[in-house]
């Protein structure tokens, strides 16, 4: 499905070709309807607003919302693994269910990467993909609704995520989520700090690291609705 791989190019790193075909974009989206017509609208109000500002300042703010801090981390399993045994073998498991359809990632991709999963959604049944998706849902409500608390236009996006699983977010995540982020602190000395990770792997299970300096982004290769998904098989 589509829709699936469109919020992942959504939530990517930004880039002109990106912005140029934002309107093909919004046509699959709309022509689908998977995501409901009432999210549809501020949605395509966000996309608008990232067709037409400024490129570099859209990614300055880009990397200043997700590479920066680990609050916004769009690896799914650092929410909950953090740096611990349990993520190495996580991705695995996932790189096995990857691998299970035919799909082989490259060396310099984490399975976890959530635009990745996204377009790796878009490939299977929609049936299998809505059940996965539910899998990792509170995950990325609670990404989502810290977004919302620092009011980022980018949570309308995890709003669509969540309205394409039957899986019912746990409102009590969700408040603690919006707690975690209206308490955190954003001055350049905590996002110094927070760069500071534990050794990889060290079995402590419970200290997020920031997102893997070397990990690549998945290079999706066009934003053209109709192209074919660019993982490889």
């Amino acid at each position: 499905m589509n829709s699936f791989k469109i919020l992942g190019l959504l939530l990517a790193y930004p880039t002109k070709e990106l912005q140029q075909h934002m309107g093909e974009l919004k046509a699959a989206i709309e022509m689908e309807a998977a995501v409901p017509a009432k999210l549809q609208r501020p949605l395509f109000q966000f996309m608008d607003d990232l067709a037409r500002r400024n490129l570099m300042r859209v990614q300055e703010d880009y990397v200043a919302l997700f590479d920066r801090g680990r609050a916004h981390s769009l690896y799914l399993f650092e929410h909950i693994h953090g740096e611990s045994r349990d993520r190495g073998q996580a991705m695995v498991d996932l790189s096995d269910h990857y691998i299970s359809h035919g799909i082989t990632l490259s060396a310099n991709e984490l399975p976890d990467y959530l635009p990745l999963f996204l377009e790796f959604l878009s490939q299977i049944d929609f049936s299998e993909a809505q059940e996965l998706l539910g899998e990792t849902i509170h995950i990325i409500a609670g990404v989502g609704a810290k977004l919302k608390a620092k009011k980022q236009g980018y949570h309308q996006i995890f709003r669509a995520l969540e309205a394409l699983t039957t899986v019912k977010v746990d409102e009590k995540f969700i408040e603690q989520a919006v707690s975690e982020a209206e308490a955190e602190d954003t001055s350049n000395e905590a996002l110094d700090k927070d760069w500071e990770d534990a050794p990889a792997f060290d079995g402590t299970g419970q200290a997020d690291c920031n997102i893997c300096p070397s990990a690549t982004r998945h290079p999706i290769n066009s934003p053209k609705a109709g192209d074919a998904p660019a993982a490889s098989h």
